[in-house]
């Protein structure tokens, strides 16, 4: 298929499709630990986990700055939900296996959900393909999910397809903030993966189009900083709502005060100005495709971490204006909060990759592999 003749994303109508469904199920994904089997079939069936996924498997095969707008709308929608989107979009791995793996995963008569981890673990050659052993934390999504992409490496770096049922699922996830994400530890002892379901990230992507032949890494990274900033947005919007009905200990509401006022003009203008940024980067890096940079994979990851940055202090701030009404369960400002700072403990925010890209701009290396 050519590109002029693309499917097109349109973020909002797919969110919009499904707010009701993410409403509906926020409590029972709350309490379950993980989303409810009906939500994930509704985003499966939606289109949802196909945003990567090459035109000829059935996905969108949309450029990155539409899906980190699909993204971050979700976040917007609901945290957990958000980051169980972003780590199911792993379908462009569609068009770096050879089409004997393709058949094995997309070959059967319904659309695979997909977990992954960047996690790498022992991939041991052996004949006919590898031997994978590890622990792989954090694994969003994955009791839900029909195959999780691990790396694991060798000789190279490879993206490596493991049917679920072949690991062992860790019940580790044990939290407050993004509790329904369902995040749990997997293991590997000697799990055999035929060399066609794995993918070397230094080989030409077999379907060579435009989202598949610059840095692949590169459409995996910004997506958990996109829902990061949809959590901080829709914060802004509820402790709106909070304040402007809250009573003020010296009368009228809180959000009389010129400190409520000026929070909230801030919080919003450095929310909108991080996710402009983020998507200018991320379209550059796109648009460069196979001559992509480093300067241009630094200035994503410099955008990602500002945009980190923002989310978390817009969250402080937001949450101190709150008050004690934060407190309470059934406040969106509370969940909002212990959502969206889980969201930023991801390995992707770590402050060092804002010190990589600052090395980068320096002409250094920037002393990290996948950067």
């Amino acid at each position: 298929m050519k590109p002029s003749t693309l499917p097109v994303l349109d973020p909002t109508t797919l969110t919009e499709s499904l707010r009701p469904a993410i409403t509906a199920a926020a409590d029972r994904a709350e309490q379950q630990g993980e989303i409810p089997a009906d939500l994930r079939d509704a985003l499966r069936d939606a289109g949802a986990f196909r945003l990567l996924t090459p035109v000829e498997l059935g996905g969108w095969e949309a450029p990155l700055p539409r899906v980190l707008e699909t993204y971050e709308q979700f976040g917007y929608l609901d945290a957990s939900i958000g980051l169980v989107v972003w780590n199911a979009n792993f379908g462009f791995i569609g068009a770096l296996l050879p089409p004997a793996g393709v058949e094995q995963i997309w070959g059967v008569g319904h659309e695979p959900v997909l977990a992954n981890s960047g996690q790498p673990g022992q991939a041991e050659p052996v004949d006919g393909g590898f031997r994978l052993t590890g622990e792989w934390k954090i694994v969003s999504g994955v009791n839900g999910a029909d195959w999780v992409i691990l790396v694991g490496v060798s000789t190279d770096v490879r993206l490596m397809a493991v049917r679920r049922e072949l690991l062992t699922v860790r019940n580790t996830w044990d939290v407050t903030g993004m509790r329904a994400t369902g995040s749990h530890n997997v293991t590997a002892e000697g799990v055999f993966t035929p060399t066609e379901l794995t993918a070397a990230l230094d080989v030409p992507p077999r379907i060579d189009r435009p989202l598949y032949r610059g840095y692949v890494p590169a459409l995996v990274f910004p997506g958990c900083t996109a829902v990061s900033l949809g959590v901080a947005r829709r914060a802004v919007d509820e402790t709106v709502a909070l304040v402007t009905g809250k009573a003020a200990m010296t009368g009228g509401t809180v959000a009389d005060s010129a400190h409520t006022q000026q929070v909230v003009a801030r919080s919003e203008a450095a929310v909108t100005a991080a996710y402009l940024l983020l998507i200018h980067a991320a379209d550059e890096l796109h648009g460069a495709g196979d001559a992509v940079t480093l300067r241009q994979r630094a200035a994503l990851r410099a955008a990602m971490s500002h945009a980190a940055e923002v989310s978390r202090h817009t969250l402080v701030d937001l949450y101190e204006i709150a008050g004690s009404a934060a407190l309470y369960r059934g406040n969106p400002v509370e969940r909002l909060f212990r959502d969206g700072m889980a969201a930023l403990q991801h390995a992707n925010h770590s402050a060092q990759f804002l010190t990589a890209a600052g090395r980068v701009r320096l002409g250094m290396d920037p002393g990290f592999p996948l950067f």
